[in-house]
């Protein structure tokens, strides 16, 4: 793919921003975020050395992860280290195939896939930032910030689905890698002479230009019930409740769980911590993160993408959660509406009407009753995987 050269317009833009940033550099908040990148760049650099990579422990792999800003994302970072990283590879393979990502002779893009292929738990954020932080002259983070920033500077010099969607392949990260060199290159008397300067760059811009613009103004079939046998020792009569057996549903059978409700308590637990998410994952742009981030229950899958959505209605209009699930329309995900059993004559007439219909096959209604019947059949059979195969 060829890559376009910024315009004279996009170049006015940078140079704009950047005066601004150099000021910003200046205060104190600028060289605390200065300093707090460099040390990230020296910590990774020791332990990710040849000779520290090969002498790695467990424990030292776990503080590694999660000093990662890329884990950040993870309510329980020792539980997803433990079950999502070190179980399902073995700490002798991350080893090998990290030394292999960043230290073989290989083109970047080949080295990219192999790693993704061959380690689970690892995706397009914390892979690049671990290249990003060993070879910042080389190597650039692709997280939520440029995939924001970009568009709020209408620097339109990658592909739409870049910014809408996860990438996938290192081809992708390559063409990243390219596109943020020329970005770079045009900041280079401004002070950016590597990855980690623009990334501070866009930092400055993310996190202190951002918030002060209105978003406004940025450029930027019927429905299937799911029948299960119904049970009666859970018991779910209200919005948390609902939301609590979602979050242990999701877990149980593999997801990566969310919810929008962090504060809410079930059972004397917070739903925050019941949920292996803090943050959403940079999976799209910011109008779709901003989206999601509202949705009472999102599963993600290991490859940082949603997978199911929910919306607990218990007394609401149902039509809210319809629409805001609609938001994420144009994201491959399934959306589905908890609710009392006595809600699903509502759910069904609405599907009838215009927008919905014609997404009815992305739409379900479970009742709390089915809901309930769900966890109770997934948890012995959670339990009994765990003790037979040694997962969970």
């Amino acid at each position: 793919m060829a890559i376009p050269e910024p315009s004279a317009e996009q170049r006015e833009t940078l140079v704009r921003y950047a005066t601004k940033h150099v000021e910003w550099l200046k205060t104190p908040k600028g060289l605390a975020n200065l300093k707090e990148h460099r040390d990230h760049e020296k910590y990774f650099k020791e332990k990710l050395s040849h000779e520290n990579l090969s002498k790695m422990t467990a424990e030292e792999f776990r503080e590694l992860y999660k000093a990662l800003w890329a884990s950040r994302i993870w309510t329980n970072k020792d539980w997803y280290v433990d079950h999502k990283l070190l179980e399902p590879n073995g700490l002798d393979k991350l080893k090998q195939e990290l030394s292999k990502l960043l230290y073989s002779s290989e083109e970047i893009a080949r080295r990219y896939d192999e790693f993704k292929a061959n380690v689970k738990g690892f995706g397009p954020s914390s892979i690049s930032e671990i290249l990003h932080v060993v070879f910042p002259h080389k190597f650039c983070l692709w997280n939520e910030k440029p995939k924001s920033v970009l568009p709020f500077l209408d620097l339109n010099l990658l592909p739409d689905r870049f910014f809408k969607y996860q990438i996938t392949s290192g081809e992708d990260y390559l063409l990243c890698v390219k596109v943020l060199t020329l970005i770079k290159n045009e900041l280079k008397d401004f002070g950016i002479v590597d990855f980690i300067d623009l990334d501070l760059f866009f930092w400055h811009i993310y996190d202190d230009i951002m918030p002060t613009v209105p978003k406004e103004a940025r450029k930027e079939i019927k429905p299937v019930s799911i029948a299960v046998p119904i049970t009666k020792r859970i018991k779910i009569s209200d919005h948390e409740g609902a939301e609590y057996y979602l979050l242990e549903l999701g877990k149980k059978l593999g997801f990566i769980t969310y919810t929008a409700d962090q504060s809410k308590i079930f059972n004397n637990q917070r739903l925050g911590d019941i949920a292996i998410l803090k943050e959403i994952p940079p999976f799209a742009g910011e109008r779709d993160i901003g989206s999601a981030r509202e949705i009472d229950v999102i599963w993600f899958g290991e490859d940082e993408n949603p997978k199911y959505c929910f919306e607990v209605e218990h007394t609401m209009d149902i039509i809210r959660s319809l629409n805001r699930l609609a938001q994420l329309q144009h994201l491959y995900v399934k959306f589905l509406i908890v609710a009392p059993e006595e809600r699903r004559s509502k759910f069904e007439v609405e599907m009838e009407k215009y927008p919905y219909r014609r997404m009815r096959d992305r739409y379900r209604f479970i009742s709390y009753d089915e809901l309930a019947s769900f966890v109770e059949v997934a948890t012995p059979f959670h339990e009994l995987k765990a003790k037979l195969l040694g997962e969970e």
